[in-house]
């Protein structure tokens, strides 16, 4: 009796687990590609790293939106399809964050500096991805996400402040927005249960999107108009 009981409110659920969430990361999916793409194609025209770099990190958003869209639909019993996602979720954060430190530092230091500088950044993200691997909890995430985050909001407060540059300024804005809106994450502060702290996020993770986008089309590497 308890297992037909069971076996019905599994039929009656609505079968995505957390719909509102898996919308709010295919938008974001839907708008990296697409900020990604032209930023992308700017670079074939200006062939600046910086461009490639920011453009890699639209791509690496998308992905790990779309995997995370994917984690969303699953309800908790489906815990090993869950964990498996959720770690490539992780490490799509990973990846973003070396892509917006790389297009960074391009845009900050001259080109031979950052050829070594860049080894220095994925020497310091190879122990995160096998902490990642091995704990998984999305404090951890915030804790690389955080302090590169405002490494680059510095540079771009300098870029803008010191040298004009209202390109950094649009990038700067867009950073502040997405820090805002993942102080949610952080606080799990939601409106609904249809609508909660990640739906939150996303919608405002969105518009900062749209602002970094803004600037990086606007950023030159180092020494370049």
């Amino acid at each position: 009796m308890h297992l037909l009981s069971d076996q019905k409110n599994l039929m009656d659920r609505f079968p995505i687990y957390e719909p509102m969430t898996v919308f709010t990361d295919i938008l974001i999916t839907i708008f990296g590609i697409w900020f990604g793409r032209i930023i992308y194609m700017w670079f074939t025209v200006r062939l600046m790293e910086v461009h490639f770099h920011f453009a890699n990190y639209f791509f690496l958003v998308a992905f790990t939106a779309s995997i995370g869209a994917l984690f969303h639909v699953f309800y908790p019993e489906y815990e090993t399809i869950r964990d498996f996602l959720w770690k490539l979720t992780m490490l799509g954060m990973i990846f973003s964050v070396f892509a917006m430190l790389m297009g960074t530092v391009y845009y900050l230091l001259p080109f031979e500096t950052v050829q070594w500088v860049k080894w220095i950044i994925l020497a310091t993200m190879v122990p995160f991805i096998v902490w990642f691997y091995v704990d998984h909890d999305l404090m951890n995430a915030v804790k690389l996400y955080i302090p590169s985050t405002i490494l680059v909001i510095m540079v771009m407060a300098y870029g803008w402040l010191g040298k004009g540059d209202i390109g950094a300024a649009w990038v700067l804005s867009g950073l502040l927005v997405t820090l805002f809106g993942a102080s949610f994450t952080v606080t799990k502060i939601g409106f609904h249960q249809h609508f909660n702290h990640n739906d939150i996020f996303h919608i405002i993770q969105i518009v900062g999107m749209y602002l970094i986008y803004r600037g990086t089309m606007l950023l030159s590497n180092y020494g370049m108009k």
